[in-house]
């Protein structure tokens, strides 16, 4: 789980590359990671993605990890939100965070005889990253995202429609 990446030593910004595909109906689809242990498991659903590997580009960070949590090789497209991540210092109950910044871009309609591809856990004995995927309609998000997740979704859908960038913190507008 997120080789290149020490959890309990993170780096000072956390880059993650995160990919927006919607099926024909304009459903998004979202995965399920198995490691969130602080949520209600059917409120985990995210975008597609994660970080960045060292001096790995955001833009090729999405790529690799649209591929390895899909199997799917689907051209990159533009990018449609940039969402800003407090830090959260260690505490008793966990390790902290780092700064993040999260890239969302948009990867287009997945093609109807697509196979979705989940990973499978890396070694022995391990549980795999992601357990489930589903195609979340603009209802859905809020019944299985958590309230930040589904505003960054809405933004993307928002920003690919519109073709412009959308800056956020934390899934909420940022204003300037």
């Amino acid at each position: 789980m997120h080789k290149g990446y020490d959890i309990a030593n993170p780096p000072p910004v956390r880059i993650g590359g995160q990919g927006l595909l919607t099926d024909s109906d304009g459903r998004v689809l979202a995965v399920r990671p198995t490691y969130l242990t602080d949520v209600e498991p059917e409120r985990c659903y995210q975008l597609v993605g994660g970080h960045a590997l060292e001096n790995e580009w955001y833009g090729a960070a999405a790529e690799r990890e649209v591929d390895e949590e899909t199997g799917l090789t689907l051209p990159r497209g533009r990018l449609l939100v940039i969402d800003r991540i407090d830090a959260k210092p260690p505490s008793e109950t966990g390790p902290g965070r780092a700064l993040g910044y999260n890239f969302v871009l948009d990867f287009g309609t997945i093609p109807a005889d697509a196979v979705i591809r989940l990973p499978a856990p890396s070694g022995a004995g391990e549980s795999p990253e992601l357990d489930h995927y589903r195609f979340l309609t603009d209802t859905g998000l809020d019944a299985h995202c958590q309230t930040w997740m589904a505003d960054r979704i809405r933004w993307a859908k928002y920003a690919r429609a519109n073709e412009t960038v959308v800056e956020l913190h934390r899934g909420e507008l940022v204003l300037r």
